[in-house]
């Protein structure tokens, strides 16, 4: 299998390891497969056997400069809840939840072990962000429906299970919109923001 040819991964990752984590398969061809897994081991392993050339995850992989930790004990809570990749989709317009505040501490934490794990497979892993990537493409938004969403994605190109599996999750849908991302990154037609060494996040080029 030449590196073209091999998939890109897309993970929409649940905070616990007792909610569903989507999780999606997307070839050169833009055609799909998703399914719902839940423990950490189960994801590594997914992973492992497709050998994606990029793996883009929809949570934080990084922690705002100078926090080296998430516990409100430490002195290093005075570096604050948002990274620079944070403030700049912000002045953009586009909403988030701080990595550092609420439910998303457990998300946070887990992602950056993941992250961890699978870069010590020598796999490429990107943070993706499906609120914008959905703004800047036009799709809709989650509390719009997944059928929504998938018709979207299916006039985008999607193929695949996208098309024809039925009772699809948004899980799942925005896995598929991870995965396209993360496609879209490797072609040219998507931009980083943020920091290098805080951490940055995968968003789409707006179609001219």
């Amino acid at each position: 299998m030449t590196a073209s040819s091999r998939p890109v991964v897309g993970i929409d990752l649940a905070g616990v390891e007792t909610r569903p984590t989507g999780f999606c398969t997307l070839d050169q061809n833009l055609r799909a497969k998703t399914l719902l897994l839940w423990k950490d081991e189960e994801i590594v392993s997914h992973v492992a056997k497709l050998k994606p050339r990029l793996v883009a995850v929809d949570a934080p992989l990084g922690l705002p400069k100078g926090r080296c930790c998430l516990r409100d004990d430490c002195p290093c809570r005075s570096a604050g809840h948002l990274r620079e990749c944070d403030r700049e989709l912000l002045r953009m317009g586009l909403k988030l939840f701080p990595p550092t505040l609420g439910a998303m501490r457990k998300l946070t934490l887990r992602a950056v072990a993941l992250r961890k794990i699978l870069e010590r497979g020598r796999f490429q892993v990107v943070e993706a962000f499906p609120h914008a990537a959905k703004a800047l493409l036009g799709f809709p938004e989650k509390r719009e429906g997944a059928e929504k969403l998938r018709e979207a994605l299916k006039k985008f190109g999607v193929k695949g299970e996208l098309r024809r599996k039925r009772n699809i999750t948004i899980h799942e849908l925005d896995a598929v919109v991870s995965a396209l991302v993360g496609r879209l990154w490797l072609e040219g037609e998507a931009q980083a923001v943020g920091k290098p060494e805080e951490g940055l996040i995968i968003i789409p080029k707006k179609p001219q």
